[in-house]
């Protein structure tokens, strides 16, 4: 049985996904900022794009706006 159809008797499930996805994600950002010195800025720039477009004067839209920017710092890691 795959492990995303086994019973989550520890209730472990979604933080081992989340760390699987981190990792893959942060070595996807690696290799290809090796090969695109830019990749890392676009990347934020197409994050700073989107939440540009959000009320500002909301509460739930600022927490999204910094939750946002905080997950994609720790993905791109360096330079971000």
């Amino acid at each position: 049985m795959p492990d995303n159809e086994q019973p989550d008797k520890y209730g472990t499930a979604e933080g081992a996904r989340q760390l699987a996805l981190d990792t893959v994600i942060r070595a996807l950002v690696d290799h290809a900022s090796l090969a695109d010195p830019g990749f890392r800025e676009r990347a934020m720039t197409g994050i700073e794009d989107y939440i540009a477009r959000l009320d500002p004067q909301s509460e739930l839209q600022a927490d999204f706006a910094e939750r946002a920017r905080g997950s994609a710092a720790v993905l791109l890691g360096p330079g971000s």
